[in-house]
């Protein structure tokens, strides 16, 4: 008999300033990244777009000002890199109204790229690659 399995949750935003898309880079694992991450245990009986607000503050730092629509563009399969957990990506549409970015040391590269040229691959792997031109498709 197979048992229920344990699966975290990240929530990331596909933040745009219109045509622009802001991509990270992870730096424990190289690998490309979006604003956003894994839920906290106390936050999942919350208002779920708290925890986004804190990720963003922790990763981009007070000075950006964002609006997220709370309804989710696309659910999606992931495994987070540290530890290799399972994990459910909740995608959500963000737009960036004001301010700049202040990245934390989470992260050691980032950029605005144009979602019309932008070419994935050579940044993002695995699912979260997959998640990227998921997006792109839809929304480019």
């Amino acid at each position: 008999m197979s048992k229920h399995g344990f699966f975290q949750i990240t929530q990331k935003l596909f933040l745009r300033d219109g045509d622009l898309l802001l991509v990270l880079r992870d730096k424990k694992s190289g690998h490309g990244d979006l604003p956003g991450g894994r839920m906290n245990e106390d936050e999942f009986f919350n208002d779920w777009t708290e925890s986004i607000f804190r990720e963003v503050e922790e990763e981009l730092g007070t000075n950006i000002k964002i609006e997220v629509n709370p309804v989710p563009i696309f659910v999606h399969k992931h495994r987070v890199n540290e530890g290799n957990h399972p994990c459910i990506i909740i995608a959500y549409d963000a737009k960036c109204l004001d301010g700049k970015v202040n990245l934390s040391d989470e992260h050691d590269y980032m950029e605005w790229v144009n979602i019309n040229s932008f070419d994935p691959q050579k940044l993002f792997s695995e699912y979260m690659l997959e998640a990227v031109q998921l997006y792109l498709k839809e929304y480019a």
